[in-house]
């Protein structure tokens, strides 16, 4: 009995115990980080490539070179940033436009989770420009 007692009141082996439980919380805690980071260069990339739309747009005026222009960008990010779609809507000016945006943002860690179809998060960003004449 006495030595029922002994290993009972002993503390070896609690720390790996302790460790073990932790890991998954610690692994689950990264994922949600590199997640919130793919978020964020995503809206970053996003932006820029609005941006550079806008930007040939009110260069040249001709929607196929700045979609050319912001694909390039959205396409170099990887396959996590899938475009969906731009509009150009005119301004309340004559020579004003509005460029709008939309991609998707994949999710990395879900499909590695579930093994079925790649959940997204839809974003739309927006630039407003003056084409120069």
């Amino acid at each position: 009995m006495k030595w029922l007692n002994k290993i009972r009141k002993s503390e070896n082996g609690s720390a790996t115990i302790e460790f073990l439980g932790i890991v998954p919380l610690a692994l689950i805690f990264l994922m949600i980080i590199w997640q919130f980071i793919v978020g964020v260069n995503a809206v970053v990339v996003a932006k820029s490539a609005v941006n550079e739309y806008a930007e040939v747009y009110s260069v040249t005026k001709d929607l196929n070179d700045a979609r050319d222009a912001a694909k390039t960008i959205i396409d170099a990010t990887g396959d996590y940033l899938v475009f969906d779609s731009f509009t150009t809507e005119p301004g309340e000016y004559d020579k004003e436009f509005t460029a709008e945006l939309a991609v998707n943002i994949k999710l990395v860690f879900i499909p590695e989770l579930f093994r079925g179809s790649v959940p997204s998060i839809p974003y739309s960003a927006a630039a407003y420009g003056r084409v120069i004449e």
